[in-house]
């Protein structure tokens, strides 16, 4: 099979593999979709040390199974999925309270040492598929795995119906906290933006879109809450000065959900006086296993537009200039999908 194997920082080959074997329970997925993951440029570019080359990433993932491994129904064979990729050995202290997310011996395809969905065929536990209803394409179905982490920490940690919600970030996972919050009953959603991406945060349903290049935005911020802030503050960005901001721009007694990652570069300063006296909850996103039946049923619905974040399709041969593009966020590049 084809594979894109990443060799060392900013190279890739597109190799010839053999086809991996399911194992105990397991299903080998034919890959239709493979999502272009910001985390997966960061690692490739050598910015992020999650994985060594030479490997496999990917891990936003949909296609059909074709395969079952031993435990694993073989009915299953014929079906569309899409995976989580969470690895969880089912037995410590985190997998029995269903954290599985935090399993102490477990991992995640696409990173070492499971081979991840850049490639014709992948092999994920049987646990972590999703059916995929017909409704939604392949290339949605691949961006699902992005939307997780935004969708679950609102899950989890709540809209209250009519709150004013403020999100930095206008990339995938920005925009899909603005349309989950939506969902959930926001009042007004505020969101930071920048360039052609403002308009796409108008059309996905934003209340006010904040210049963030050329506007005051903690002043605006201010301006549409009464003076208060926001209830929930979401970063989705992953800047220094943005983290901040997200801070500065809650009420007293309000949220600030964190989900942009900062390169390992750099360095955050918490207003950590701020916090205590304002009594803030601070939370981290970052995985969310139960979301996924929800999730996808709101996308089927149409309540999560998807498809409006697929700006770009690249065959596997051109996996380098799906690389570029989203690096460099050419031709107003959101999200990428690798198509097979």
């Amino acid at each position: 099979m084809k594979a894109v194997v990443w060799t060392g920082i900013n190279t890739v080959e597109i190799q010839e593999v053999p086809i991996p074997k399911p194992g105990q329970q397991q299903v080998l997925i034919q890959v239709k979709g493979a999502g272009l993951c910001s985390t997966d440029l960061h690692i490739m570019a050598g910015h992020l040390e999650l994985a060594k080359p030479p490997h496999i990433l990917g891990h936003e993932i949909a296609g059909i199974i074709v395969e079952t491994g031993a435990g694993v129904d073989p009915a299953l064979v014929g079906q569309r999925v899409v995976a989580d990729t969470i690895v969880s050995c089912g037995t410590c202290e985190f997998c029995r309270r269903g954290q599985y997310e935090f399993c102490l011996h477990g991992g995640e395809v696409g990173y070492p040492p499971y081979n991840g969905g850049y490639a014709e065929y992948v092999v994920v536990p049987a646990v972590g598929i999703h059916r995929l209803p017909e409704e939604i394409s392949f290339e949605e179905g691949a961006i699902i795995e992005s939307i997780i982490c935004p969708a679950g920490s609102l899950f989890k940690h709540g809209v209250v119906m009519g709150e004013t919600v403020f999100i930095q970030g206008s990339g995938v996972a920005g925009l899909a906290y603005l349309q989950v919050a939506k969902a959930c009953g926001a009042g007004k959603v505020i969101v930071s933006a920048s360039g052609v991406r403002k308009a796409k945060a108008r059309e996905l349903g934003a209340d006010v879109v904040i210049d963030a290049r050329s506007e005051d935005v903690y002043a605006r911020v201010l301006e549409e809450t009464k003076g208060y802030g926001a209830d929930l503050s979401i970063e989705a960005a992953g800047a220094v000065a943005s983290i901040d901001l997200a801070v500065r721009c809650v009420r007293s007694g309000g949220r600030v959900i964190l989900y942009g990652i900062p390169s390992k570069e750099d360095r955050v300063s918490f207003p950590v006086l701020d916090m205590i006296v304002r009594q803030l909850q601070i939370f981290g996103a970052c995985s969310n296993p139960f979301v996924w039946e929800p999730l996808i049923e709101l996308v089927r619905q149409g309540r999560v537009n998807v498809a409006s974040l697929v700006t770009h399709r690249f065959p596997i041969e051109r996996f380098q200039e799906a690389v570029t593009t989203a690096s460099l966020r050419k031709d107003g590049a959101i999200k990428c999908v690798i198509t097979f």
